[in-house]
């Protein structure tokens, strides 16, 4: 993670005339919830040790928020009508309190909370909601403000003209990997590893830092 990192960084330099990026947000999707520390421990630590390379001249310091989304999940939410008919909750509906694992506490509101929401609607059927869940918040970003961002996100998927259950980044990430597989760029990398990393052969790391 930390090459593909570093390039991240530079490119997004390069487009701004050299300047770097303040507060990274991320969406963290496919982690089970006993991998959330996991998370913290070995990914968040790479992006630490790739700012401390990259920032080091700099006088500012990144700022890191973690949401870790999961639509695999069994709650299911409904309202009444004003016939006391259950229906579907309405799209961008929030739910961060009583059944969630933990609404933030009372000196820190914004930190370690997660909230339930509803992206879209649905006229047939149950509408699945989607659990965000944010272990680490370094940013001044409120809860509310997450919460909106996330809601926002959903609507940024081009290749649907309504929202999706999960944020746009996540979507995209899920393209990507379907694409590298799908094309056989996978396949060849492997192939690629194995005729140039043995004994005696090119490195693959040297040969990439010789182009």
């Amino acid at each position: 993670m930390k090459e593909a990192l570093k390039k991240a960084i530079e490119a997004f330099a390069g487009m701004h005339k050299g300047m770097l990026p303040t507060n990274y947000i991320i969406y963290r999707d496919g982690v089970g919830d006993a991998m959330r520390n996991q998370v913290i421990d070995k990914e968040i630590a790479q992006f630490r040790e790739v700012f401390a390379e990259i920032y080091n001249k700099a006088e500012i310091t990144p700022q890191i928020t973690l949401i870790v989304v999961n639509k695999r999940i069994t709650q299911r939410f409904f309202i009444q009508d004003h016939n006391g008919n259950l229906t579907n909750p309405p799209s961008g509906c929030i739910v961060d309190q009583g059944l969630v694992e933990n609404s933030g506490s009372e000196d820190k509101p914004d930190q370690d909370f997660d909230f339930f929401i509803t992206p879209s609607g649905a006229n047939q059927g149950c509408v699945l909601p989607t659990h965000m869940h944010v272990p680490l918040n370094e940013s001044n970003l409120k809860k509310v403000e997450i919460q909106h961002l996330t809601f926002a996100l959903c609507h940024y998927y081009f290749n649907w003209a309504g929202s999706i259950k999960v944020p746009a980044p996540c979507q995209y990430a899920h393209k990507i990997a379907d694409f590298y597989v799908s094309s056989g760029l996978a396949r060849k990398s492997k192939v690629h590893s194995s005729q140039y990393g043995k004994k005696g052969g090119v490195n693959p790391m040297q040969m990439q830092a010789v182009k």
